[in-house]
């Protein structure tokens, strides 16, 4: 696995700026600032967090403590008992009776928005103009994903996800930026996944993992193991409903 990793991270050095902008531009894009992809209501608007990521949001004034929380299964709202159980399946329960999980995500509203973004309460307050409801209060902080979307790259090709902009004319300077950051991300993505095979130290669970766990909810307490590229590192909270 690791291997594969590096030959990728290899072969992602040699890709060309200049040939992501062009392709960026063959398809066309520009942000229409209509919110979908931070909205709940879009679809599916995790935000995974990059190892860089998380430093910048460190860097943030406006960013509190627990900006990046575990990465949870769409649609699951880890302050719920009975969200959790829904998608308990979707974890590993370890020995002390906890969630283990895969990396980190930008936190969201209880309604399952971005919590960076606006809504329509903050927009009428404001009386601003269009799309000024969904700004980002974090823009200048904002993740790779989020500068990049709706482009990606995997395995060196460049692929698009839903968005309403594709097919708007882009300039070439805008296209040559997207370009650079997409390439960034990339790269960043996969030395992440190479350092967390590599710090990877496995699960222990045991037969009464889930009795454990089950214990643990009851009482209100729910904790996440998170596994990423400088290790694991545990997070927990307590329930609210």
């Amino acid at each position: 696995m690791i291997k594969g990793l590096q030959e990728e991270l290899e072969a992602a050095g040699s890709i060309l700026i200049e040939d992501i902008a062009l392709r960026i531009r063959e398809i066309g894009f520009s942000c229409r600032m209509c919110g979908s992809c931070c909205k709940r209501s879009g679809g599916d608007n995790r935000v995974f967090l990059t190892s860089a990521d998380k430093e910048m949001l460190k860097s943030c004034s406006v960013c509190p403590e627990d900006a990046a929380i575990p990465m949870l299964p769409d649609g699951m709202d880890m302050y719920s008992s009975s969200s959790v159980r829904e998608h308990l399946h979707e974890f590993e329960i370890d020995s002390k009776g906890r969630l283990n999980t895969f990396g980190w995500m930008l936190k969201r509203k209880g309604c399952g928005d971005c919590f960076f973004v606006g809504d329509e309460a903050d927009h009428e307050a404001k009386a601003g103009g269009v799309g000024e409801s969904n700004r980002c209060s974090i823009y200048a902080n904002r993740s790779m994903l989020c500068r990049t979307y709706p482009f990606y790259i995997d395995n060196g090709e460049l692929n698009t996800s839903e968005c309403e902009g594709l097919g708007d004319d882009i300039s070439h300077e805008d296209s040559v930026v997207l370009a650079r950051d997409l390439i960034d991300r990339y790269i960043t993505e996969i030395n992440d996944t190479i350092h967390l095979y590599e710090n990877f130290e496995g699960i222990q669970n045991s037969s009464d993992s889930l009795d454990i766990f089950n214990n643990n909810l009851a009482n209100g307490d729910l904790v996440f193991v998170i596994h990423d590229s400088n290790g694991s590192s545990v997070f927990s909270l307590n329930l609210y409903k």
